[in-house]
């Protein structure tokens, strides 16, 4: 009794086995696919590993082969790329020319670039923010021209915009400003440096670049105070 009853399971979970070896194939019944089938019914344990290959290959073929691409660089990533390797070019070749000061500011230089990423960042968002029809288009004066309230409304609104887009323009002026001179002052320290100045010379050169994270960081503070005062 009991090995009739291992066979009863035995063939139940064959026909199982052959029913996903059919619904896997391509839906023709031929001789081999009868076969196939047979073979599938009969000696399942074998067709088991296979059918699990097939579902995790049909699993990576519906993913992604590849993760989704991050944004691609805009002009300010390539910007801000090139003047961050003329940098570490000139700070490199100083060959502990201005090691001291080098080694007192690196600080300050991490906080520059990390400066640069950030005002790139918040000049994106407000273009983004400016680039919605929202900003462009004013649906509801069509409905309430002739409310007092909403006419107010609108042209506190219309203010806000326009002083978004001042603030936008005046991050993005300091922010290529402050490119533009840094790289300014990284030709001044190859210039230094093979004219045959001294020490004292690139030293001043590496303060003053380590200081043009300050003007960027105005405008970041002045943002943060914003927010909290708006919360």
């Amino acid at each position: 009794m009991l090995l009739l009853e291992t066979t009863i399971f035995y063939l139940l979970l064959g026909v199982t086995v052959a029913v996903a070896v059919y619904i896997r194939g391509d839906g023709r019944m031929d001789v081999n696919a009868a076969l196939q089938l047979v073979a599938a019914c009969v000696f399942w344990p074998l067709f088991v590993p296979m059918l699990l290959a097939t579902d995790e290959a049909s699993t990576a073929s519906r993913s992604p082969a590849h993760p989704a691409k991050a944004e691609e660089p805009d002009a300010l990533s390539a910007a801000i790329d090139q003047v961050e390797a003329e940098l570490d070019a000139a700070l490199s070749g100083l060959d502990g020319w201005a090691e001291d000061v080098l080694n007192s500011e690196q600080h300050r230089l991490e906080e520059l670039r990390t400066a640069w990423k950030l005002q790139a960042d918040r000049i994106r968002q407000l273009d983004r923010l400016l680039g919605e029809p929202a900003a462009r288009v004013d649906s509801l004066s069509e409905v309430g021209g002739d409310v007092e309230r909403a006419r107010q409304s609108e042209n506190v609104r219309q203010g806000n915009i326009r002083q978004l887009i001042a603030l936008r323009n005046q991050m993005h002026a300091d922010l290529v400003g402050t490119l533009a001179w840094v790289r300014e002052l990284v030709t001044m320290i190859h210039l230094a440096k093979f004219s045959g100045a001294p020490a004292a010379r690139a030293e001043e050169l590496v303060v003053q670049i380590a200081a043009a994270v300050q003007g960027l960081s105005e405008v970041s503070a002045w943002r943060e105070q914003e927010e909290v005062a708006a919360r």
